[in-house]
């Protein structure tokens, strides 16, 4: 009887910490949707604020300086990843998710595509 209550115990804990985990990813407002997918103003704007403030390359070879006038705002710009469920990207695998910083610090969300490149996210008001 008292294994069943640790293994109730256990599962209650690791729901409520997954759910810690993931409420963070989720906080804000929903900025961009990226043919789908979800990304939220609070982790748009720290993962901004990475690539605005880190030296260039230093997480996986990211962020990289992009000199564009495809992107709004003032060049150079620096890419740098979005990862699903991960606030701001350290490293590790990556997704096709990006946000594009202006020299400014405005963000700008990209999705890649194979066929067509890097197209803009939509911007959900």
């Amino acid at each position: 009887m008292k294994f069943i209550h640790f293994t109730k115990a256990t599962t209650i804990l690791s729901l409520f910490t997954s759910l810690c985990a993931t409420q963070a990813v989720n906080d804000g407002y929903a900025m961009f949707n990226c043919h789908g997918v979800i990304f939220y103003s609070e982790s748009v704007f720290a993962s901004a604020a990475k690539a605005h403030s880190l030296t260039l390359g230093q997480v996986n070879h990211y962020p990289i300086e992009i000199i564009s006038s495809t992107f709004s705002g003032q060049s150079p710009h620096r890419l740098f990843p979005m990862v699903l469920d991960t606030e701001v990207y350290q490293g590790g695998p990556l997704s096709y998710f990006f946000v594009v910083v202006d020299r400014n610090g405005r963000e700008q969300g990209l999705v890649f595509n194979t066929q067509n490149g890097y197209q803009p996210c939509q911007l959900i008001l």
